[in-house]
């Protein structure tokens, strides 16, 4: 509809004024006259490189520069990148090797003459046994392969010496202990040949035999598997247990709630004993299903008492656990706390005797080996396992797995109380 008598709004005033070419910075389309494009030469390619690469090379330097700041400034990290590699080096060099020399021997010599000293000196210059005890009767020396301080003895009967010298052929008893099947092997093997070469020694005359009997005790088949499955339950008791346990502290940290679980009205004892109790319940399981498993799948048959595994492997596990709890308060990240665990780990793998027998070590690496709960947790699985043995039997490995275990546990639990404080 039209309203007659207004004025409609003049266009010119709602259309602004066009602006003069080149002054909105952008070239005039119909003015602006072509221009030929001509390519970049060499030269010119090599000047516009040069900024774009230097600008990517000074970014590189500046980000490996940071990164280097937060390693150097993560203390324990570097700690670990820098001493890592010189453990692994001393272990592997040192401790791993599959020649078996040294094997503890213990020797009852109820001829004492010079024929039977004469015998064991041949033993000896082998460098395959090492005479570490003598005993007067063959059940001492029995007792002491049962309870894991000798691998062999050498029973030498009284009428040794009479018989080498009649030319009745004399014999002298080897009792290897089998449990560990490359022991018992090199064991086997030096004896006899150390009865073959005294038997045609001397000349001119037919030799007066020399029977060396040996016998494998525990494992004759010399089967490889009922040596390691008992061993599996002990690393893998520790390794899964210090792992887990390892990210107990760190896991409550990374997700901001370790302050929320210190103000809980709850004792410093129940807040331990509940962080704990899950992985300890988790071993067991693990040591069970282990222990069905090694009897299904590869037949090895627990011959000791199962309590006694039981009560002993918790004590163990007492260790296990206060390791992890140490390395849980003393991690900052739950990396940290992997590689903490990894690091202490590796030492009871090498040096315990789960694969290298710890009779072939150094000294300064047996040494060490002994510093490790697993070291007599292994002793005792398998004497318990293979051996049927008792609590008596085993107190030489107990009474060290407790000492150790017990210590670790409250070193921890000091380091814990600080972390709650």
């Amino acid at each position: 509809m039209t309203i007659i008598g207004a004025r409609p709004p003049a266009t010119t005033d709602l259309q602004p004024e066009p602006l003069p070419a080149g002054k909105a910075g952008l070239p005039d389309a119909q003015t602006a006259e072509p221009q030929a494009s001509t390519p970049a030469g060499p030269g010119q390619a090599r000047r516009l490189a040069v900024p774009i690469r230097r600008y990517w090379g000074q970014s590189l330097w500046a980000i490996a520069y940071k990164e280097t700041l937060q390693i150097i400034r993560d203390r324990r990290t570097l700690g670990l990148m820098l001493v890592l590699p010189v453990v692994q080096l001393m272990l592997f060099g040192f401790a791993v090797g599959t020649t078996v020399a040294h094997i503890s021997t213990v020797v009852v010599d109820q001829s004492r003459d010079p024929e039977s000293r004469d015998l064991i000196t041949a033993l000896v210059n082998t460098t395959y046994f090492d005479i570490t005890a003598y005993v007067d009767t063959p059940l001492e020396a029995r007792q002491a392969i049962d309870a894991g301080r000798s691998k062999v003895a050498i029973i030498i009967a009284p009428n040794f010496a009479a018989d080498l010298r009649g030319g009745r052929g004399a014999q002298a008893q080897v009792l290897i202990d089998g449990s560990d099947p490359n022991i018992a092997q090199t064991a086997l093997f030096a004896a006899q040949s150390v009865g073959q070469a005294r038997s045609a020694r001397t000349p001119g005359r037919v030799p007066a035999s020399l029977d060396l009997r040996p016998t494998v005790l525990y494992n004759p088949s010399l089967e490889a598997t009922r040596n390691f499955v008992p061993g599996l339950i002990g690393l893998i008791l520790q390794l899964v247990t210090v792992i887990l346990t390892s990210s107990t502290i760190v896991r409550e940290r990374e997700r901001g709630t370790f302050e929320q679980l210190i103000v809980t009205p709850v004792s410093r004892w129940e807040l331990l004993l509940g962080k704990l109790a899950p992985y300890l319940v988790v071993s067991f399981w693990n040591t069970g299903v282990i222990l069905v498993l090694g009897y299904l799948v590869f037949g090895v048959e627990v011959i000791g008492s199962i309590t006694l595994l039981m009560f002993l492997s918790a004590i163990f596990l007492t260790g296990s656990l206060g390791l992890g709890l140490l390395i849980s308060a003393v991690s900052s990240t739950s990396a940290q706390a992997m590689q903490a665990s990894l690091f202490t780990t590796l030492p009871a793998f090498i040096l315990s005797g789960f694969i290298f027998p710890t009779d072939s070590m150094p000294p300064l690496m047996r040494a060490l080996g002994y510093l490790l709960p697993l070291t007599y947790f292994l002793r005792i699985i398998r004497g318990i396992a293979m051996k049927g043995i008792g609590f008596m039997q085993l107190i030489d490995a107990i009474v060290p797995l407790t000492v150790l275990s017990v210590g670790i546990f409250l070193l921890s639990l000091t380091r814990f109380r600080k972390t709650l404080e």
